[in-house]
């Protein structure tokens, strides 16, 4: 899953802002009771950024499969064959392999990830002899 720079520009600028409300709180504390934040206050505030950071990443997951699967489903079937064993193998493989685990011929996958690239779905790297076809969605 990537991050795009502009969430990851937003979640600093958060945390900042979460650093300075303690600080501004902290000090309205320590005017009132002339003592600082105890530490379990900081201990369950940093708990709470990990939890909820787990709990978005898990959704985010489950969306990305959702998304996935919708993706699938449009694709023709021999495309479809291709986004599956491309999934199932770390998102990368050579072109070669696909040709070995798909059943198809050389020039059948070759027509394939023509129209993948053309959907934008993989990219093709050239790797001398073969080509690396890398997952886009």
């Amino acid at each position: 899953m990537e991050v795009s720079p502009r969430r990851l520009a937003v979640a600093i600028a958060l945390i900042f802002l979460l650093g300075v409300l303690f600080a501004i709180v902290n000090g309205y504390y320590t005017e009132e009771e002339d003592s600082a934040l105890p530490i379990i206050v900081y201990g369950i505030s940093f708990l709470s950024l990990v939890i909820g950071g787990i709990i978005i990443l898990l959704f985010q997951w489950k969306i990305s499969k959702m998304q996935m699967t919708r993706v699938l489903k449009v694709l023709p079937s021999e495309e479809r064959l291709l986004v599956t064993l491309l999934l199932e193998n770390g998102n990368s493989m050579e072109q070669n392999k696909l040709v070995a685990l798909s059943g198809f011929n050389r020039v059948k996958i070759s027509r394939l990830v023509s129209a993948l690239e053309k959907r934008r779905a993989v990219r093709k790297t050239d790797l001398g002899n073969t080509n690396l076809i890398v997952l886009d969605i």
